[in-house]
């Protein structure tokens, strides 16, 4: 690069004299590089004459060459330059159970993330698991860095030792979906009793307890519940239930409509508990933050469904944490 200089010098000022005296060297010891430079080459790349020098042709194509090169080399100092200052984009991977807290995380993690470090993009990946194991042994495994999990009683997550787990909302009920259609649909709230004749659809491959609380509270009721449909996509399982063919539990922020409405069971005879959980070494200084934003994105789904918000407004000591 110093050699590209002397010889973008010695033609831009046309004199070894004047290109000595610009680069702060003598004469003679610019002249002994300049004929070291074009040994290297093997080919003069100046003409000297009394009143100066001149490139020869091959000179100029050297010196159009030296000058890309040189400001090749700049560009890429200054790349490096701006990248001292400004990370690469951060990266979130985020995951949640099957529902819609896994769009609202991601946006409220990045509007998070985003205003601690306005100067770099917030990138978010994400992942919707039904297992809230699997979900934390992605963690653990450094597949993942910010998850949503539920656990019903009895069937409760392990303490994984990378990661870090807090209650986001201590107590939501399980909702009932019925076809908009159905004789009870018209109903503010469902008594599970009433359901007793009816068919339901359930995801053999939930391993939350779901299904076994369900179980249980229709015997409380008096009954045992008819399964008869399974469905592991939710599309599938909603076109059922809107068919009138079944009825099946729903998340309390399930939004209604496409044939189907989502009611509270009376008493509240199933519940979840939802926690946020994340890498307790990647976030070792702003757990806090993370823990806001879940809040911030569970927040956002209350309005979902009207039933739900009135539920969540009558019942603050089911969520203290975000209350």
């Amino acid at each position: 690069m110093r050699h590209l200089r002397v010889l973008l010098t010695v033609a831009d000022t046309g004199s070894v004299s004047r290109a000595a005296a610009t680069l702060g060297l003598s004469q003679p010891s610019l002249s002994a590089q300049l004929q070291r430079i074009e040994r290297t080459m093997g080919i003069p790349l100046f003409e000297r004459s009394p009143s100066g020098v001149e490139p020869t042709a091959y000179g100029r194509y050297a010196l159009a060459k030296a000058r890309t090169v040189l400001a090749e080399l700049e560009e890429l100092r200054s790349w490096t330059a701006q990248l001292e200052v400004c990370e690469q984009p951060m990266l979130l991977r985020i995951g949640a159970v099957p529902g819609p807290i896994a769009a609202k995380l991601a946006l409220s993690l990045r509007r998070a993330f985003s205003s601690l470090r306005p100067e770099n993009e917030t990138e978010v990946y994400s992942h919707a698991e039904q297992s809230s194991l699997a979900l934390l042994r992605m963690i653990d495994s450094d597949r993942l860095d910010v998850v949503v999990v539920e656990q019903f009683a009895g069937h409760e997550l392990p303490v994984l030792p990378s990661v870090r787990r807090m209650e986001l909302v201590a107590v939501e009920p399980v909702f009932v979906a019925l076809g908009d259609q159905h004789p009870l649909s018209g109903k503010a709230e469902i008594d599970l009793a009433d359901l007793a004749e009816e068919s339901w659809i359930i995801d053999p491959l939930l391993d939350s307890g779901e299904s076994a609380h369900l179980r249980r509270a229709c015997q409380r009721a008096g009954f045992e519940p008819r399964i008869r449909h399974h469905a592991t996509e939710t599309t599938a399982a909603r076109s059922f239930v809107a068919s009138g063919q079944c009825v099946s539990l729903a998340q309390a922020t399930s939004r209604e409509g496409l044939g189907i409405v989502v009611r509270p069971l009376v008493g509240d005879p199933i519940v979840r508990r939802l926690d946020v959980a994340w890498s307790s070494e990647r976030f070792a200084e702003n757990g806090e933050l993370v823990r806001l934003a879940a809040a911030d994105a569970y927040l956002g789904l209350v309005e979902y469904n009207d039933s739900f918000a009135r539920w969540w407004d009558t019942h603050p000591e089911a969520h203290p944490a975000i209350a």
